[in-house]
């Protein structure tokens, strides 16, 4: 996903692999955009905490 398309309040599916215990495991959630910062994003989930993405992870990671 392109950051500049990104507006407060929109929400992304964030996909991602992570490898745990030498398995690779995809991993699906919605989060909601809060602010872009040089370098990157802050996202929010619920009740979580904070959820900060690198431009990298918001081209690979995000959809709509």
């Amino acid at each position: 996903m392109d950051k500049q398309k990104l507006t407060p309040g929109h929400s992304c599916r964030h996909q991602r692999r992570e490898t745990i215990g030498g398995r690779e495991l995809e991993a699906e959630r919605w989060i909601t955009f809060e602010e872009s910062v040089k370098g990157g994003a802050w996202f929010s989930r619920h009740f979580e905490t904070p959820i900060y993405l690198t431009d990298k992870q918001i081209e690979e990671e995000l959809s709509v």
